[in-house]
């Protein structure tokens, strides 16, 4: 449980050493540095935009890169190599081939949804010998519209009634079931064919004008056109698939890019005067020693001070637990640091956390496949547990649960009837795995894993009240501990004792219960006057007990967890059966195989997901609300991240 203890310090130089300062605390990355004055505005906005842009090209690059490519970009590089390539890499001319390219797809999508458009309006009408706007002569017009096709003969009965001389003349269809006519009538009765025609569902076509060309033709070019652009869309593509090669460059430069951005903040940082600069800071309190010698090594003319914080001034919290507990930072991450004052109720969650995923899951063949998937990422990848700390988590949660289940007898929701009698063994409840000692199919098994849930709970929320008297016990407050906490734990022992004492004493268990009972009212009335103790205590003692029925009840989601777990493996298995036994021999084992695989490889992700949130749940809610506060402000040291 440590909260590494950390020291405000101020560091006053040599002006004209700065930049040397500047990249000393840059590599060495244990100084997070604070304004040490107001500070002086700087309009970045230029850098930015330059940043902005290398990221463009970084996003779009991306999608091109091939694997080789994208796996030289998951490579570290050293230091040196960074720098030699943020110097040598000509971004802008990257950035400007990729926004020429953009605007040249850009503007070519836009042509050819333009010629879509011109396909679709022009498809219609593609029988037509001639087109343009408007056929127009001194006694008659030509017009164009469309018209469902079920209706045309409603309109030409009208037209040849009242308007004798006029001629419908349908040339082509819609894929929406309309036609497209061609209608000539007299000038004169162009008012009556308009208030005809709309009112039968006709609507007035404004064609293009193609200059003379006809509509088959313009057709065609128009297709020609969209061919040309969409193989220069593909050229295109070529272009920006062999500047891809520059994206393991880019990503340098970026990194570079980063670097910078963080020397200029702490340059902004600074007080100064005409002789000196001045940083002021946080940084672990055991760097102390060695910050000293390397900055006299660097200059005599540095001095490393220690400062008093500010009034109010929150301390920066970093957390350093054994390697066996620091994946589960990854869970108190999730709540959030805890408060400088406060203890790390890392190592404390890890093994509640860890038993409770497991017993969520018991299944055994799960924990194995959870423990082969996080495994071969952490093996190919290499990555440490403090570069990969909810991968290593799961890791651990899968070997746990693997262990865990083989007592319930949870395989991949498979019976005992189901595999070889090799793995099997004859028992009183009936036929059993070897291993297994609960059966969960029955109520012995499920009765078990209740009471281990309920006991489980009372564990951890009894271990969560002694780490707050132990906290209070440890700074000062001693009396306060005994009363607020650990009478809680007196009648916790005087309960066991009547439990479990032998029958002689029985008598004396049930005083010594009734004085832990009054001790604990007494205790829980701490705070107020005397004569309002036993009231206050009363009530604190009665919030107590509703307190821990209600919480304890909320252990029984581990109860629930299990068996649905088992629950859901076992319906899938039924599942893949079913259907295999729909289908010939020869095409049922490839559909059960497949059902079988991908079904538990989703009910895997599902209970995982599901047992990880409802085991953190019982930190967050449950265990830490007897003595977590939680809301600190993480340690970021001005450091170079590679």
């Amino acid at each position: 449980m440590a909260i590494v203890k950390m020291q405000k310090v101020g560091i006053i130089a040599h002006v004209s050493i700065r930049e040397e300062l500047i990249a000393m605390l840059h590599d060495v990355g244990v100084l997070e540095v604070r304004p040490a004055g107001d500070g002086i505005e700087i309009d970045h906005s230029e850098v930015m935009y330059k940043e902005a842009e290398v990221q463009f090209a970084i996003t779009t690059l991306q999608g091109f890169a091939d694997k080789q490519t994208l796996s030289a970009c998951n490579k570290k590089a050293p230091i040196e190599a960074i720098v030699q390539t943020a110097k040598h890499t000509d971004v802008n001319s990257i950035v400007t081939e990729l926004h020429t390219l953009e605007k040249e797809d850009t503007d070519a999508a836009h042509t050819i949804q333009e010629l879509a458009d011109f396909k679709e309006l022009i498809t219609p009408w593609k029988g037509l010998t001639a087109l343009s706007k408007e056929a127009e002569s001194t006694t008659t017009v030509q017009i164009f519209g469309l018209l469902p096709l079920t209706i045309e003969h409603k309109l030409s009965d009208s037209m040849t009634q009242s308007m004798k001389r006029s001629v419908l003349t349908k040339i082509g269809e819609t894929p929406a079931g309309l036609g497209a006519y061609s209608v000539i009538i007299w000038k004169e009765d162009s008012a009556a064919f308009s208030e005809l025609a709309t009112t039968l569902g006709w609507s007035n076509v404004e064609l293009p004008d193609l200059n003379g060309k006809l509509p088959t033709i313009a057709f065609e070019e128009a297709i020609m056109k969209e061919k040309v652009l969409q193989e220069s869309l593909l050229t295109n593509s070529k272009k920006r698939q062999k500047l891809a090669v520059e994206l393991p460059n880019l990503l340098k430069v970026k990194l570079f890019m980063q670097w910078l951005d963080q020397k200029q903040e702490v340059r902004e940082a600074m007080g100064s005067t005409e002789a000196t600069v001045t940083l002021l800071g946080w940084m672990p309190a055991n760097a102390l020693e060695g910050m000293e010698i390397k900055l006299q090594k660097l200059s005599p003319a540095i001095a490393l001070i220690k400062v008093k914080p500010d009034e109010g001034e929150e301390t920066p919290v970093l957390l350093k637990n054994h390697k066996l507990f620091t994946p589960f930072e990854s869970v108190t991450n999730l709540y959030g640091l805890p408060l400088s004052r406060e203890m790390d109720p890392t190592t404390a969650l890890s093994p509640f956390f860890i038993l409770y995923f497991s017993l969520c899951l018991t299944d055994a063949g799960y924990g194995l496949i959870i423990a082969l998937i996080f495994g071969t990422f952490l093996l190919v990848t290499k990555k440490s547990i403090d570069e990969a700390k909810l991968p290593w988590l799961l890791f651990f949660g899968g070997i746990m649960t693997f262990f865990v289940s083989i007592p319930f007898g949870g395989w991949l929701g498979l019976t005992p009837e189901q595999v070889p009698a090799m793995l099997t063994k004859s028992t009183a409840e009936g036929l059993m795995f070897k291993g297994q000692i609960w059966n969960l199919g029955k109520q012995s098994g499920i009765d078990f894993l209740q009471n281990l849930s309920l006991a489980l709970g009372m564990t951890h929320m009894f271990f969560g009240m002694f780490l707050a008297g132990q906290h209070k016990w440890m700074h000062g407050k001693k009396v306060e501990a005994f009363w607020m906490d650990f009478t809680a734990h007196i009648l916790l022992g005087s309960i066991l004792f009547l439990a479990f004492a032998p029958a002689e004493l029985k008598g004396i268990a049930i005083y010594i219960l009734y004085g832990s009972i009054a001790i604990m009212i007494w205790g829980k009335g701490y705070g107020t006057v005397w004569y309002a103790r036993p009231l206050s205590g009363l009530l604190g003692m009665g919030n107590f007990l509703i307190g821990m029925i209600s919480n304890g009840l909320s252990y029984l989601r581990i109860l629930a967890l299990g068996l649905v777990t088992g629950a859901i493996a076992a319906a899938i298995n039924q599942v893949a059966v079913e259907m295999g036994n729909l289908f010939p021999i020869w095409l049922s084992i490839p559909v059960i195989v497949v059902i079988f695989l991908v079904g538990h490889m989703v009910s895997i992700a599902l209970n995982t997901l599901g047992s990880f949130i409802h085991s953190g749940r019982l930190q967050f809610i449950e265990f830490f609300s007897q003595f977590f506060e939680g809301g600190g402000r993480g340690f970021s040291p001005f450091k170079r991240t590679l």
